[in-house]
């Protein structure tokens, strides 16, 4: 029977059962609680009155995506079109699979999440269907009618979410490829993972307009099926990709596994759509908090309903980027050559120190602080940390930063600590935290997101800055290892592709040098070029100043709250020292080419600046706001200027 529901409904941050349990060390502190909230009409069903003198607004440029005026209603409630395809059934029924379990995934999922829906089974009431999302799981066989009901639904401003295979046979059964994919969901398939044993994690980006819940590289593990693995997609914009545990991309292979776009039909409407690689089969096996989180961001977008959420970086970035350089010898000019060429691309390096070599290059290293680069520490000599005695491991902390000093090298206070070797235990992180130490540079297995995060209360428990102790997660090989292992002829480009994918996922970037660079002086200038030209949206960054982002950000929670206004974005700064970095509140648009527009609740003076970060998205700036909590009615006005 088919299933209704008269509540209208509105995304704050979130519901708490999609909050991902990620145990300590493995992202933990990274998230805002998400809370489930009554279901609520957005705001806008009247026209907004102009922006005030002293009022916030952007226009979102017609570039991206043409900026139109909302029919009416637009906001009203849209629901989610359930379709029964009876070709699809038949085609699983001759191989005796039940299709029917991939509806009943979707209908539970809906009902847990009172996401308004209803099941359609027939091609007539898909051609009459209300624009709202029209949700095709695993649609494998659709004949000629449905596809082009599909195609009129977008026309008629409907967004599509297909998952797996869509129309790839005929209503008999016959193989048509993947040309409705590429024509009707603006999706190319360029494969499958069945070959690529290795490839069994889907790795979503961080701050998507479709994944904001989960942590930038988050690990989720999809299980090998025969005949169900997921597909290789390429389009214009991606929000996750299929890779093996270690994140690495296959050198100019397309690996997105979950796809997105939006863009005028015909008719004038715009229509939003997105497809995810995998089928349903595999939700059972793999994590149902992470599974489910995707899936509700992306129907949130469908459905045009905002989010808002605290940016992993500061404004303008969208990721970070740090190199760390181990000096376990002498510097040589080849090391003094990269750190100049860094310079040019505008960062600066982390240079890790043994306090037993330190003396050897001292003279560099305070060349390489007065340039700006940082120092920090890599144990007293080059050997493993793991499994010693807290006793020794003290003192052994204690020998280093004494023979840094003897060696006449100031190093911060609060300096950073990089095991040798990656060789380090629980005791090692809880005498960091006790001795003061601003961070830990960790190992590829750290974490299963690629964002930092705090260690556990208990382990650094009395740290003297009164601050939970940051790890940085290295979550790639250097680019030594990787021209290392390349094909001969191809030189650095597989770590600069690996790095374009981590970049494309909001996260952080580590790329670790050895003293006397294994680089040639040609690869190191095309790293260093490269670099150079992505310093607008990636922050070049040294350890510690990633470290102290991370604390400020913390202080900073953002959450939705409806009225009977509309939405309420209220913003908490916690007590504490001055914000070093400007932290923004990014607000997913229900329509490209909206003006978003803060109205102050309150008598509180803040008025944040707003920013453009892409096509669905507006940056509320939050500036040098002090402490305490703030509160603006949020409006969306039409881009009246824009479609002028």
């Amino acid at each position: 029977m088919a299933l209704r529901f008269s509540l209208f409904f509105c995304l704050i941050a979130g519901f708490a059962s999609l909050a991902p349990a990620f145990t300590p060390g493995a992202g933990s502190g990274q998230q805002a609680p998400l809370e489930k909230v009554q279901v609520l009409a957005l705001d806008g069903r009247m026209p907004s009155p102009a922006p005030a003198p002293g009022q916030a607004a952007l226009a979102l440029p017609a570039s991206s995506a043409r900026a139109f005026l909302p029919a009416p209603g637009f906001f009203e409630a849209r629901e989610v079109t359930l379709y029964q395809s009876a070709a699809t059934r038949e085609f699983f029924a001759r191989k005796q699979v039940n299709y029917r379990a991939n509806i009943q995934v979707w209908a539970v999922f809906l009902s847990k999440y009172q996401i308004p829906f209803h099941i359609v089974n027939a091609v007539e009431r898909l051609e009459n269907a209300p624009p709202g999302v029209l949700l095709l799981p695993s649609s494998v066989a659709l004949s000629e009618r449905e596809k082009r009901a599909v195609v009129a639904f977008r026309n008629r401003g409907g967004s599509v979410l297909a998952t797996w295979q869509c129309a790839t046979h005929s209503e008999s059964g016959r193989k048509l490829g993947f040309d409705f994919m590429a024509q009707a969901l603006d999706t190319e398939v360029i494969g499958d993972t069945q070959a690529s044993a290795q490839d069994e994690f889907l790795i979503p980006h961080g701050d998507s307009p479709l994944v904001q819940y989960l942590p930038a590289g988050t690990r989720v593990w999809l299980e090998r099926t025969k005949d169900w693995y997921p597909l290789r997609l390429s389009a214009r914009q991606s929000a996750a990709h299929i890779m093996n545990w270690s994140r690495t991309p296959v050198y100019a292979k397309p690996s997105a596994a979950i796809v997105f776009d939006e863009r005028e039909q015909p008719s004038g409407m715009m229509s939003r759509s997105a497809v995810l690689g995998y089928p349903e089969q595999l939700w059972a096996s793999s994590d149902p908090q992470q599974i489910e989180s995707i899936a509700h961001n992306v129907l949130m977008w469908l459905l045009r309903q905002p989010a808002a959420y605290v940016a992993a970086w500061p404004h303008p970035f969208k990721s970070a980027f740090v190199m760390a350089v181990d000096v376990t010898d002498t510097l040589s000019a080849a090391d003094l050559l990269n750190a100049r060429l860094l310079e040019e691309a505008g960062g600066r390096a982390t240079y890790y120190l043994v306090g037993a070599t330190a003396a050897e290059s001292a003279t560099a290293l305070r060349q390489l602080q007065l340039a700006g680069h940082e120092l920090a520490y890599l144990g007293d000599t080059y050997t493993e940390f793991r499994g010693h005695p807290a006793a020794v491991q003290a003192q052994r902390f204690e020998a280093m930063r004494g023979a840094t000093a003897v060696a006449g090298l100031a190093l911060a206070p609060g300096a950073g600590f990089k095991a040798p070797l990656d060789s380090y235990d629980r005791t090692t992180e809880a005498l960091l935290g006790k001795r003061g130490f601003g961070h830990l540079l960790a190992g590829v297995d750290a974490s299963e997101a690629r964002l930092p995060f705090f260690l556990p209360d208990g382990d650094a428990a009395g740290a003297r800055s009164g601050q939970p102790l940051v790890v940085l997660p290295r979550t790639q090989n250097g680019p030594e290892d990787s021209v290392d292992n390349c094909t001969p002829g191809v030189g650095i480009k597989p770590f600069l592709n690996e790095l374009e994918t981590a970049f494309a996922m909001g996260g952080l970037s580590i790329a670790a040098l050895s003293g006397e660079s294994e680089l040639s002086d040609a690869q190191a200038a095309e790293l260093f070029t490269y670099l150079g030209s992505r310093r607008e949206r990636v922050w070049l960054a040294t350890a510690s100043q990633v470290a102290q982002w991370w604390h400020e950000r913390a202080r900073v929670e953002a959450r939705f709250q409806p009225g009977p206004d509309g939405f309420s974005l209220r913003v908490t700064v916690r007590p504490g020292a001055a914000l070093r970095q400007a932290p923004a509140v990014w607000v997913n648009l229900p329509w490209p080419g909206a003006l978003l527009r803060l109205v102050a609740q309150g008598r509180h003076a803040g008025r944040p600046a707003i920013a453009q970060v892409d096509a669905w998205r507006s940056a509320v700036l939050l500036g040098e706001l002090p402490p305490g909590e703030y509160a603006w009615t949020l409006h969306f006005d039409p881009a009246v200027a824009a479609v002028r």
